[in-house]
C-alpha cells in the first residue's frame, strides 16, 4: 500500500510545472538593440541625416559664398584677300571675312573671376527652413523605423517566450512520467498493480516524448527567426528570460500624427523657397586679367572691371498665385489625412484595451479553474488509492489538466501581444 502511495505522488509531480534554471539568458532589451544595430533602414536614416547637414553647407556656398573662377577666350577672325595680313583690326575694302564691327578682328582674353549674391537673406533662410524639416521628417521616420522594429521583436519575443515555457512544461512531465514509470514496474513485479497500468503509463511516456521533440522544434525555428528579424549571424539556440510588459498610459496626441504635421510643414517651405524668386535679386560680379583683340602692345592690355547686376521680376503668367493653390490644396488633403488616421487610430486603441480587459479576465478564470483542478486531483489521487478511480480515467483527468496548463499559457502570452499590440497604437 505505501509503495502504491508512493505511485499516485509521483503522477500528481505532473501537476509541478518548474521553470528550467538556465545559464546565461538574453533579454528583449538585448534583441531590440541587435535589430536596430543592424537593421538597414535605420542606417539610411543616419546617413540622411548626414547628408542633409552637408546640404545646408552646399546652399550657402551655392547661395552666399563668393564664386571664383578662371576664364579664357581666344577668337580667330582672318581676313582674306587682304594686303595687311590674315589678322588685322584694319582690313583693306576689298578683303573677305567678317564684319569688322562685329569681331574687331579678334580676342585675345584671360581673365580671374568673382561672383557673390547679395541680400539673398530671404532665401538662405527659405533654404534652411526646407533642409531643417526635411531632418525632422528623418528623424521622425527613423523613430518610426525603431518603433515597429520594436513592436515586430517584441512579438516574435512573445512567441518564443510561450515555446520555452511549453518546452518547459513538457520537459516537467516527460521527467515525472519517466520517473513514474520505473516506480510503476517494480510495482507491478511485486503485484501492487497490474500490467495494464503499466503499459498505460508508457504508452503515455512515449505520446509526452513525442509532444516534446515538437515543441522544442517550435522553440527553435522560433529563436532563429528572432535571429532572422534582428539580423543575428548565429544558430546557436539560446535560453531568454521571462518579461512582463506593462500597458503604456493614454496618450492625446499620437506619434503616428506627426508625419501630417511635417507634411504639411514641408510644403510650407516648398512654397516659401519658391516666392523667393520674386524679390530683387542683386550680384557683385568683378573680374582681372587679360583682354585684348590683338597682339600687338597685348602686355598693355591688363586691366579690371566690377559691377551690379540686378534682376527685378515683373510677370510670369501669375506662378505665384497657381502654386499658392497647389499649396492650399494638398494641405488640405493632408488635413484630411491627418483626421482620418486619428479617428482609426482611437477605434484602434479602443479595441485593443477591449481586448486586453477581456484576456486579463480569462487569466483570472483559468487561474481559478487551474486552482480547482488542483483539487480535483487530490480527492482523485485518493479514490485511485482506494481503488474507486481507474489508472485510464486518472491519465485522461492529468491530460485535460495538462491541456488547461497549455490553455493558460496560450491566453497569458495572447494578453502581452494585446498589451504590446496597443502600445505600439498608443504611441
Amino acid at each position: 500500500m505505501m509503495k502504491k502511495s508512493v505511485l499516485i505522488s509521483c503522477i500528481s509531480c505532473i501537476l509541478l510545472i518548474v521553470s528550467k534554471p538556465g545559464s546565461a539568458q538574453l533579454s528583449l532589451g538585448y534583441f531590440i538593440d541587435q535589430a536596430a544595430e543592424h537593421s538597414p533602414a535605420l542606417n539610411e536614416y543616419q546617413n540622411l541625416l548626414g547628408i542633409s547637414e552637408v546640404q545646408n553647407r552646399l546652399n550657402r556656398a551655392q547661395n552666399s559664398a563668393f564664386q571664383l573662377s578662371v576664364s579664357s577666350d581666344y577668337l580667330f577672325v582672318p581676313y582674306f584677300n587682304n594686303p595687311g595680313g590674315l589678322i588685322t583690326t584694319d582690313p583693306d575694302p576689298g578683303a573677305v571675312g567678317y564684319e569688322i564691327a562685329l569681331f574687331d578682328g579678334g580676342l585675345y582674353s584671360f581673365q580671374v573671376n568673382m561672383e557673390r549674391n547679395l541680400f539673398n537673406g530671404k532665401l538662405m533662410n527659405a533654404l534652411d527652413r526646407q533642409v531643417r524639416v526635411q531632418s525632422e521628417n528623418y528623424k521622425y521616420s527613423s523613430a518610426l523605423e525603431r518603433h515597429n522594429l520594436e513592436k515586430e521583436v517584441t512579438d516574435q519575443y512573445l512567441n518564443a517566450l510561450r515555446a520555452a515555457r511549453l518546452v518547459s512544461l513538457s520537459k516537467e512531465i516527460v521527467s515525472n512520467l519517466e520517473q513514474q514509470l520505473g516506480f510503476t514496474a517494480e510495482l507491478v513485479e511485486n503485484g501492487y498493480i497490474n500490467v495494464q497500468d503499466y503499459l498505460l503509463l508508457k504508452i503515455e511516456v512515449k505520446s509526452q516524448a513525442i509532444n516534446q521533440r515538437n515543441v522544442r522544434q517550435k522553440y527553435k525555428s522560433a529563436i532563429l527567426q528572432l535571429y532572422e528579424l534582428c539580423g543575428i549571424q548565429d544558430t546557436a539556440i539560446v535560453d531568454i528570460s521571462p518579461v512582463v510588459l506593462e500597458q503604456s498610459s493614454r496618450t492625446m496626441n499620437s506619434n503616428f500624427t506627426q508625419k501630417y504635421v511635417l507634411d504639411s510643414l514641408a510644403t510650407v517651405a516648398e512654397q516659401q523657397l519658391f516666392e523667393t524668386k520674386y524679390r530683387p535679386q542683386l550680384q557683385l560680379f568683378m573680374n582681372a586679367g587679360l583682354n585684348a583683340i590683338e597682339l600687338q602692345d597685348i602686355e598693355h592690355k591688363f586691366g579690371m572691371s566690377a559691377g551690379l547686376s540686378l534682376l527685378i521680376p515683373i510677370f510670369d503668367g501669375g506662378q505665384r498665385d497657381l502654386t499658392r493653390q497647389q499649396s492650399y490644396l494638398a494641405k488640405g488633403t493632408i488635413s484630411q489625412y491627418r483626421k482620418y488616421s486619428e479617428h482609426v487610430i482611437a477605434l484602434q486603441c479602443e479595441d485593443l484595451r477591449s481586448q486586453i480587459e477581456s484576456l486579463r479576465k480569462d487569466i483570472e478564470s483559468l487561474t481559478g479553474q487551474i486552482k480547482d483542478f488542483e483539487d480535483l486531483l487530490k480527492i482523485s489521487v485518493k479514490q485511485l488509492q482506494t481503488g474507486n478511480m481507474s489508472m485510464i480515467d486518472y491519465l485522461a483527468l492529468v491530460r485535460n489538466f495538462i491541456e488547461l496548463r497549455v490553455r493558460s499559457i496560450e491566453v497569458e502570452t495572447e494578453y502581452q501581444l494585446g498589451i504590446n499590440n496597443y502600445n505600439y497604437w498608443n504611441w
